[in-house]
């Protein structure tokens, strides 16, 4: 499990909480009246060192909040260690932390601030000072330091050597937590406006409060508005400021989850029969709510459909589930506190099937209430009198969706009973019903979940055969500054690689090329598999990794057999002068797997002059079978055809060309591939 860093302590009652990226900034409340936050970035208060000029000599300590060498085991941040008479290094000590950011001009020097210094990633490691080639404190190099009183010091090498001379500048900083505001009753959420200025605060006796955060006046109590009142214990807020509404969830057995118009005050219960609800969670395209409850039956977690009210599990054992966070803006997981005596996080994956819940942080501080995730794979824990952080396992919280993404255009979960279908999302650009596949497919791979789940090598296989066929991509190059061709095949045990994080594909999702020319027609299993750098297995329980797909590599045809004036047949290049203006045509216009999509017959003569004969298309003949073969040896159209075009003489007194032209289904995941034609020709010089 993670190690918890702990941010600040004598907390009365951390509760909700809301983390603000815009401001790096943690906002909670505290159950005992209080809003207050914490810092990230923290504001300069004072400069305790500014810009002064040491020596630090051999073997000796410096404490950077005064700028003054101390000897001995006194409170310093930094040591300037002689380990013999070549090997030196510069060591933070007494929780001090260092990072070395190069050589730098006195400008550059200069310009840095607190505020940037902040961003840096600050380590135990020392920074090697050898006095050989390995220096790295050579003059104008600049480090920066996290000083064990809590404040942060910029440092430059002016002069090298076995005493060395410093140039040091050292922020005192505000610190981390504050109270903004009291006077709050028994407090239980908080959310914050996008742009900082507002704050919303649920309280357990059943109000919504507004607050300005920006203002001459504190946020306190009194300077609130109520914006909603008789709730039943309300908890967590999901606010939509762009909706003009919030949601939150009543503790009260039984509760509701209610939408909150932030303008009227106008209530509407949306969900009923809630448990002990705390924790609530609004999907981004607002159709479900995931709301926790401390059910009789056992912590719970259940979502909502915001349309109908209805419920359905999600997840359930936990011990008393409290706030929740989505992991990122994938939607793809939960991160859940379970309170005491669990104690711990949880993570929910709503990404694979059926859904499973793991803890990932255990144990947390006594009675953790919310989450937040900054930055990734960062954690903030509000837990009562305690606020801490942890960073969880790499890769936890990134990569999300099925292995197998589908096949070009068409999603995998649009790929049913094999073929593809696209028309229930008539917005999308690449429209395609029952659609079976052939041709050169790219199947389409999650490189990204794949390297969350530990995968560095992959395999993909057919109907439990693997496939060995190479293929190639674009991968941009920064050193040409261009996209450069790559060949991709598998090494000797059949592996594919996984591409790495960063690398920049110009088909950023593409696992293989597969042409299925050598696959029989029907139905055939796609498959990836994953595996680890020594090349073992790795699970993927619960993911979508495999797709049916109904291959099918036969072309349609396309045959007119004959043309006939008036029931006789006109013989090819064959002139009629005389009778009816009325002419049928035998055609053949017919798959045999029975995936047609359409057929057109079109008389083409004069200077770019056509008309239509006939046509028809799978659009008129859909079925549950999704089988239509079109035609065979049939005569069209039924009333006959004539020539004439109002306003062109040329069109009954001319050489005529028709052409049939015939599509089936068959589509490589980019486009249809499957095409006939005929065409056969006579002349019409009729008076």
């Amino acid at each position: 499990m993670p190690t918890i860093d702990t941010l600040a302590t004598g907390l009365a009652g951390a509760i909700g909480s809301h983390y603000h990226g815009a401001s790096n900034r943690l906002y909670f409340v505290e159950y005992g009246g209080k809003l207050s936050c914490h810092d990230f970035v923290r504001q300069s208060a004072a400069l305790l060192v500014s810009n002064a000029t040491r020596t630090l000599k051999g073997t000796w300590l410096m404490d950077l909040d005064t700028g003054a060498m101390v000897a001995g085991v006194a409170p310093a941040d930094i040591w300037w260690e002689q380990i013999d008479g070549v090997r030196r290094r510069m060591v933070p000590r007494n929780g001090a932390r260092i990072a070395f950011l190069g050589v730098m001009s006195t400008t550059q020097f200069n310009a840095l601030t607190a505020t940037q210094l902040q961003a840096l990633s600050y380590g135990t490691t020392p920074i090697v000072g050898d006095n050989n080639a390995a220096n790295q404190l050579v003059p104008g190099a600049v480090f920066a330091v996290t000083t064990n009183g809590g404040n942060v010091s910029k440092v430059r090498v002016t002069a090298y050597g076995y005493d060395i001379k410093l140039r040091i500048t050292t922020w005192r900083l505000n610190p981390a937590y504050r109270v903004l505001g009291t006077g709050y009753l028994e407090p239980e959420d908080v959310k914050v406006s996008a742009d900082g200025r507002w704050a919303w605060i649920t309280e357990r006796g059943g109000r919504l409060l507004k607050v300005a955060l920006i203002g001459a006046a504190p946020p306190h109590r009194a300077m609130a508005t109520e914006v909603a009142g008789g709730l039943s214990m309300p908890h967590q807020i999901s606010l939509h400021e762009d909706r003009g509404i919030a949601y939150v969830v009543e503790f009260g057995n039984p509760g509701h989850l209610v939408r909150i118009d932030l303008a009227s005050g106008t209530k509407t219960n949306i969900g009923f029969g809630l448990e002990r609800a705390i924790g609530l969670l609004i999907t981004s395209d607002h159709k479900h709510a995931y709301v926790s409850e401390q059910a009789a039956s056992g912590g719970r977690v259940r979502r909502i459909s915001l349309d109908s009210g209805t419920a359905e599990a999600v997840a359930s054992g936990f011990t008393a589930p409290f706030m929740m966070a989505f992991n990122d803006a994938s939607e793809s997981a939960i991160l859940l506190a379970d309170r005491d005596p669990a104690n711990r996080v949880a993570l929910i994956d709503l990404s694979v099937r059926p859904v499973v819940s793991r803890v990932v942080a255990n144990p947390v501080p006594a009675r953790p209430s919310s989450v937040a995730v900054v930055a990734g794979s960062k954690l903030l824990i509000c837990s009562d009198t305690v606020l801490s952080s942890t960073e969880l396992a790499a890769g936890l919280l990134t990569g999300t969706g099925p292995l197998l993404l589908g096949v070009g255009h068409v999603p995998v979960d649009r790929i049913v009973g094999g073929y593809a279908d696209t028309t229930g999302d008539p917005g999308y650009f690449f429209q395609v019903r029952h659609a079976p596949f052939g041709g050169a497919l790219p199947l389409m791979f999650n490189h990204q979940r794949a390297r969350a789940l530990g995968a560095t090598l992959y395999k993909v296989l057919i109907d439990g055969v693997e496939t060995h066929a190479p293929w190639g991509d674009y991968r941009w190059s920064a050193a040409l500054n261009r996209f450069d061709y790559v060949p991709i095949t598998p090494n000797a045990g059949g592996f594919y690689p996984v591409r790495a994080a960063g690398e920049l594909w110009y088909n950023a999702w593409l696992g293989l090329v597969r042409d299925t020319g050598d696959l029989p027609d029907g139905n055939h299993t796609i498959e990836f598999r994953l595996f680890n750098a020594l090349s073992l297995p790795i699970a993927t329980t619960g993911l979508t990794s495999s797709v049916v797909l109904r291959i099918d590599n036969a072309v349609p045809t396309a045959t007119i057999h004959t043309i006939s004036q008036a029931g006789t047949p006109v013989g090819n290049c064959g002139i009629v002068t005389s009778g009816p203006d009325s002419f049928r045509f035998e055609i053949t216009a017919f798959d045999l797997q029975q995936h047609l999509l359409s057929w057109s017959l079109v008389a083409k003569w004069g200077d770019n002059q056509s008309k239509l004969v006939a046509q028809d298309s799978y659009a008129n003949h859909v079925s549950p079978s999704k089988l239509w073969g079109g035609l065979s040896v049939a005569m069209v159209p039924a009333a006959g055809w004539a020539s004439f075009v109002p306003g062109d003489p040329t069109s009954k007194r001319c050489a005529h060309t028709f052409e049939l032209t015939v599509w089936d289904r068959v589509i490589n995941g980019w486009g249809y591939i499957h095409q006939s034609g005929a065409h056969r020709s006579i002349t019409i010089m009729l008076p």
